[in-house]
């Protein structure tokens, strides 16, 4: 009986801290479930009661320990009393919700789906141990449900819990001789749903890494039946997530089996509800192992009918649904009949086309066709005959849009040319041109294409279009301002480039071409505006210009001539656009690893260096609007992200460890330029970073080169915000080396005799506008003179003298009320003493600026050293504080020094006492500043 109360009282304890947010009271309260219901023989309404407790926790036990020590509890419950647990805890497992048929799977219902799937695990080990007791309407149950718990795992998208969940399965299976045929048994005797084609997937996939081909032989045809009934006839359209694991079950299909079985069914479900069916049809092209080439015509005869369809989703469906059929066909004479089938369709044998997007999705359609996997002198012979087919749509089509499409598509199966470009497409090249419907945007696509075409084995049928070619540059060179005009010559320019390299004769004829393209006047494609409005075709079109120049025609780089091609290297790895920076971080790796890579890299940081002059880190709100659109500044703002990715590719010269003067001599002048305010709002400890990635010690670094960076960085006038972040961060890097130098320098500057030396006067003087006078004396006396009436001519006998006087100042008053101000006249003599005034003041002003500005500097040194408070400094504040207070008296130093004086508390004072040593550090400086009997005003 006293049993049976403390069974009924852990119960109740654990019912209500279940959810409880404690770790440790969770471990707590679940050591003692274990304890109480090992060796139990608890009533079944107890067990159903666990159960569904066990089932709020998937949601809120995250942690590792808590979810050890419940499944722990689990296994003992199971132990104890198997077939209750196992029925009541599937049962309670659906009813929340967990693994369900219709929700919606999510990150967070796949993580609780992962933890679920792992207790049914332990089920399967404990409860169904044997072959014999792995049957019967329990074990259905667990098996349904292990399957809903994998399709919630796969759903959520979360490729740790999809790994974790097939590990555990395919561990569960390894230890279990036989158990996954009873697997594939249990779910083919289930009620069909689509839901179950996960597990069978990865049941397969299992048997296939385990070369254990007879089980997947012996329920082929039922896998197949299960396929083709629940998925690719389904009312419904399955989830992608689904799709991509059900794969392997089409891994085994037969040639009869496909054209029996498969075939009909596509063609009749293309039919009945494409929408539903055509993504399936998709990844069931994909995944077969079959070589198609005898059906492709058969199934493009249905997916042709969904190129032309209304919806954008089914067009785009359609034309992945051909790409994954032609990958699967080898046969020339197929794939040519079904190409012909499609130019056929798109010159309105199936009706007149007169949507532009059926257009162009009958056009993508073709170009799908091109990823067919004919191989030899038969894949030439059919791009050829491919490629002769565009040139009646081409001759006909007046969109330019649909032009350019085309052409990009023609550029397709151009690129499968290996030995010979067709005599009817070059000279169709010629004609293009000229035509009124080749716009500059279709000549660029025809240039392209072009490039596509002549390359390797059939560069020199280039040859032909010389003339046509070097005109395309030289009006690009006439017209420059024009940016579609300069993207056309770009193209030409690298076709032209390659040719030279080809042909000596073709050379021979360019001497005009190198020197427009080399012009470092003109800069015909290398100037700022066509670099900032260049679409991203044209700018990796530069790119790869540039590439050929620097390999290719590296002895025509000399001088001043190379530094465009820097500037446009530099613009394109700083494009905001994700793949054309890849391919020009391609491109300068490659370059970099070539002869003069050092050369390159030192060229490439100066035109970095030129961007980073002008720019500043820009919130959010500046660069989208409130409706989400990229605002103007935002066009054309580079992210410091991406200024770091290119600094960093910048400094990847290859080969380091052989040249160390050029790797050190690199690292200095990467110094300054990883210190820019918009790199350190990435990375504070970028230069570190490269010298790591250079194979170089910091610390080593300094001590050897510190002579020489010191000076480079404090002679700098002004001192910008760059050179001080560098200061600081050498600081902190070797403080025993950088400290005394640079407190040295600063020493030196705070105690010039001069700052002491300034009157307030000059002070006055300085904070007075240039070519405005202070001492305003002379104005002043010449104003005394004009207004002198002691001899002063009568000008009226009518009016007594007395009167005239009181009437001109009536005047004067009414010009002052009404702001008119009346240049007073000088004499030649007072012009003379104003002029050396002025002279004198300017001078002055000259003088004490100079003096700030110095002072400035040092400052702001400081004030980046106090800020990063490397180790060793507080033996240095002594020094400071003497060469602090003599400044006290001066108006000029004296507003600078305040808040660095104020700010060495910070480095000797624990932040509790900051408050104190600010009220010290004041009252030292206002005593201090009345002892001098001088500025107090400076210093509050």
């Amino acid at each position: 009986m006293a049993a049976d109360t403390q069974v009924s009282e852990t119960l109740k304890r654990f019912a209500g801290k279940v959810t409880t947010a404690s770790v440790k009271e969770r471990r707590e309260i679940l050591s003692e479930l274990g304890k109480c219901v090992a060796g139990k023989d608890l009533p079944e309404g107890a067990v159903k009661g666990l159960c569904k407790l066990f089932c709020l926790t998937l949601h809120r036990y995250r942690d590792a320990a808590s979810r050890r020590a419940l499944q722990a509890a689990i296994q003992q419950l199971a132990e104890a009393q198997p077939e209750a647990t196992a029925k009541n805890l599937l049962h309670s497992l659906q009813s929340s919700g967990i693994g369900s048929k219709a929700g919606v799977p999510s990150k967070s219902s796949g993580s609780a789906a992962l933890l679920a799937l792992s207790w049914t695990c332990l089920l399967v080990r404990i409860v169904f141990p044997s072959r014999a007791k792995r049957q019967g309407d329990i074990w259905n149950k667990l098996v349904e449900v292990q399957c809903l718990l994998l399709l919630e795992v796969l759903g959520g998208s979360h490729k740790h819990a999809v790994d974790g969940a097939v590990k555990k399965l395919t561990k569960l299976w390894k230890e279990n001789p036989g158990l996954v045929e009873q697997y594939l048994s249990a779910i083919l005797s289930l009620e069909p749903n689509q839901n179950y084609a996960a597990m069978l997937g990865l049941l397969v996939q299992f048997c296939t890494s385990h070369k254990d081909m007879d089980v997947v032989n012996r329920h082929r045809s039922a896998l197949l039946d299960f396929y083709m009934k629940n998925i690719l006839m389904s009312k419904v359209k399955p989830q992608k997530y689904l799709l991509d694991n059900c794969a392997p079950l089409l891994r085994y299909m037969s040639h009869s089996e496909f054209k029996d079985l498969i075939l009909p069914t596509i063609q009749k479900s293309l039919l009945r509800s494409p929408e539903n069916v055509l993504e399936t049809i998709s990844s069931l092209l994909a995944s077969v192992t079959l070589d198609l080439s005898h059906y492709a015509l058969d199934i493009v005869k249905g997916l042709a009918g969904q190129l032309k369809s209304n919806s954008p989703r089914l067009m785009d469906e359609a034309v992945l649904a051909l790409q994954n059929l032609v990958r699967q066909c080898s046969d020339s004479s197929a794939m040519e009949a079904l190409a012909r089938h499609l130019f056929a369709i798109l010159g309105g044998s199936e009706g007149k086309l007169t949507i532009v997007a059926q257009k162009m999705s009958v056009l993508s359609g073709i170009g799908s066709v091109s990823h067919h996997v004919v191989a030899g002198p038969s894949s030439q012979v059919l791009s050829g005959t491919v490629a002769e087919l565009f040139i009646p749509f081409l001759q006909q089509e007046v969109h330019e849009g649909t032009l350019v499409h085309a052409t990009s598509v023609l550029a397709l199966w151009c690129n499968r040319f290996t030995t010979e470009v067709p005599k009817k497409l070059t000279e169709w090249f010629k004609k293009a041109f000229s035509l009124k419907t080749s716009t500059s945007a279709v000549r660029h696509a025809y240039l392209q294409c072009m490039l596509v075409c002549f390359r390797g084995d059939t560069l020199l049928q280039a040859l032909d279009l010389l003339p046509l070619l070097i005109q395309t540059v030289e009006k690009a060179a006439f017209q420059s301002t024009q940016v579609p005009v300069v993207t056309e010559g770009v193209a030409a320019a690298l076709l032209l480039s390659k040719l030279s390299m080809a042909d000596s004769q073709a050379e021979a004829k360019l001497s005009s071409f190198w020197q427009l393209i080399l012009d470092e006047k003109k800069q015909v494609f290398t100037s700022d505006k066509f670099l900032l409005m260049a679409s991203e075709d044209a700018l990796c079109t530069v790119l790869h210009l540039t590439e050929r120049l620097f390999l290719d025609h590296p002895h025509r780089l000399t001088g001043n001539k190379v530094q465009q091609y820097h500037r446009a290297l530099v613009a394109v790895l700083l494009s905001r656009t994700w793949h054309v920076r890849k391919q020009a971080q391609q491109t300068v790796r490659k370059l970099l690893s070539a002869l003069g890579g050092f050369k390159l890299a030192y060229g490439l940081l100066e035109e970095l260096k030129t961007v980073l002059s002008s720019h500043k880190v820009l919130p959010l709100e500046a660069l989208v609007t409130d409706a989400g659109e990229v605002t103007e500044a935002g066009k054309v703002y580079v992210p410091p992200r991406v200024l770091q990715e290119a600094l960093c590719i910048i400094s990847g010269v290859p080969g380091l460890e052989g040249d160390v003067t050029n790797t050190e001599q690199l690292a200095q002048e990467m110094l300054i330029i990883s210190h820019h305010p918009s790199l350190v709002a990435v990375q504070s400890g970028l230069w570190p970073a490269l010298l790591a990635r250079m194979k170089i010690d910091p610390e080593a670094f300094i001590t050897r080169h510190l002579d020489q960076i010191i000076p480079r960085i404090t002679t700098q006038s002004p001192l910008n915000q760059s050179s001080m972040n560098a200061m600081g961060s050498l600081s902190i890097l070797s403080p025993d080396r950088v400290l005394p130098q640079l407190i040295s320098t600063i020493t030196a500057s705070v105690q010039n005799p001069a700052l002491c030396q300034v009157t307030r006067e000059e002070f006055a003087i300085m904070q007075t506008p240039a070519g405005e006078l202070y001492d305003k004396s002379i104005i002043q006396s010449a104003q005394q003179d004009s207004i002198k009436k002691a001899n002063m001519k009568r000008e009226n006998k009518a009016y007594s003298f007395k009167e005239q006087i009181i009437e001109l100042e009536l005047k004067e008053e009414i010009k002052k009320k009404k702001g008119i101000k009346e240049e007073v006249q000088l004499t030649s003599k007072q012009k003379e003493m104003l002029q050396a005034q002025l002279d004198k003041e300017a001078q002055i002003r000259r003088r004490l600026q100079e003096l700030d500005n110095e002072l400035e500097a040092a400052l702001g040194l400081l004030d980046t050293i106090l800020a990063k408070n490397p180790s060793g400094l507080t033996q240095y504040i002594p020094v400071l504080v003497d060469s602090f207070l003599p400044l006290l008296k001066s108006p000029l130093a004296a507003p600078r020094i305040k808040n660095p004086f104020l700010s060495l508390a910070a480095c000797v004072m624990t932040p509790r006492l900051k408050a104190l040593a600010s009220g010290i550090s004041s009252s030292v400086s206002l005593g201090a500043h009345s002892a001098a009997s001088s500025l107090p005003f400076y210093v509050c």
